[in-house]
């Protein structure tokens, strides 16, 4: 869960995406995941990008998201060691 919160952290200070925050455009919301692996303590908490506005296309926004999230996850490891649970899914229109 502090890698979910860290991460999101990183997300909103993140050029490209602090501009969509910003600008009103883009939305990051933490919830509840329902596809975590089971026998697993306590519920996996996901990130949920959301664009609100037609300024970027989700191609773009993955292309952010995915940078962002790489250059986070090299920070990490080299400065607590070790791996972050973290996974990048792209939702189809229906949010699946």
């Amino acid at each position: 869960m502090d890698d979910v919160r860290a991460l999101r952290a990183w997300l909103e200070r993140d050029e490209p995406l602090e501009e969509l925050l910003s600008a009103g455009e883009l939305r990051i919301e933490e919830r509840t995941g329902t596809d975590g692996p089971k026998g697993r303590l306590g519920p996996d908490i996901e990130l949920v990008l959301q664009l609100l506005g037609d300024v970027a296309t989700v191609v773009a926004l993955t292309e952010y998201t995915n940078r962002a999230v790489k250059t986070w996850k090299n920070n990490r490891r080299r400065l607590q060691g070790g791996e972050p649970d973290s996974e990048i899914r792209p939702l189809g229109p229906d949010g699946e």
